[in-house]
C-alpha cells in the first residue's frame, strides 16, 4: 500500500492518504509499479499541472519509533517549470502479506 506523506512521512499519519495499492511477491517485484503510481499520482495533480516529474525506488525505512508505521518509502520530486527549487513529496509504503 502507497501513502502520499503531505509533509513529513513520520508526521501527521492521520493526514495521509492512500494512493494505491500494488501486488507482488516482495517490494523487488512491485518496486516498477510502485515507481510508476507515485509518478502517476504526482502528475495528476492540478496543483502540478505542467511540471516534470520523477521517482526514486522505494528505500528501506530506517526503524525507530515515529516511523514503525511504513516499511519503505519512496520520494517524488516535482520540478516546476517557473523556479528553480524542487518540490519533494515522500511516500510511504506498507507492505503486508496477503490474507
Amino acid at each position: 500500500m502507497i501513502y502520499c506523506a503531505p509533509k513529513e512521512i513520520d508526521r501527521d499519519l492521520s493526514k495521509h492518504e492512500l494512493a494505491g495499492v500494488e501486488y507482488g511477491a516482495d517490494i523487488d517485484a512491485t518496486a516498477d509499479t510502485i515507481i510508476r503510481a507515485v509518478t502517476d499520482d504526482l502528475s495528476g495533480n492540478p496543483e502540478y499541472a505542467g511540471c516534470e516529474v520523477l521517482t526514486y525506488a522505494p528505500e528501506p525505512m530506517e526503524t525507530s519509533k515515529r516511523t514503525r508505521r511504513y516499511q519503505y518509502y519512496v520520494t517524488g520530486v516535482v520540478s516546476p517549470v517557473s523556479t528553480k527549487e524542487n518540490i519533494l513529496v515522500n511516500y510511504g509504503i506498507i507492505e503486508r502479506e496477503e490474507m
